[in-house]
């Protein structure tokens, strides 16, 4: 029996919303860089092992990618990180390359 793919309940856009343009590019180049590893889906979302000037642990919800947790110094004030950030899009596009625009 093979596991059932969960599917965000945000997109890309959803996820763009409200952050700034510098977080927004700096997770897209962790993304497209190839520094999400360990990807796991839970009951609970996802987590993966983010790696950025060091190894983070993060983890977002399902539901709403601004929920979860990081291990860098923004996650543990509390504020959404480009980890996070970089987590939400991989959980969206599974590793599938971003288009441009």
């Amino acid at each position: 029996m093979t596991a059932k793919t969960m599917n965000p309940a945000y997109d890309l856009e959803k996820i763009k919303f409200g952050l700034d343009e510098k977080k927004w590019r700096r997770a897209v180049e962790l993304y497209e860089d190839g520094k999400i590893t360990e990807f796991e889906e839970s009951y609970l979302g996802y987590t993966a092992l983010v790696l950025g000037a060091k190894p983070y642990d993060v983890a977002i919800s399902e539901s709403a990618c601004e929920q979860g947790d990081c291990s860098c110094f923004m996650g543990r004030s509390g504020s959404v990180c480009k980890h996070m950030v970089a987590l939400a899009i991989y959980a969206v596009m599974r590793g599938n390359p971003l288009d441009k625009k």
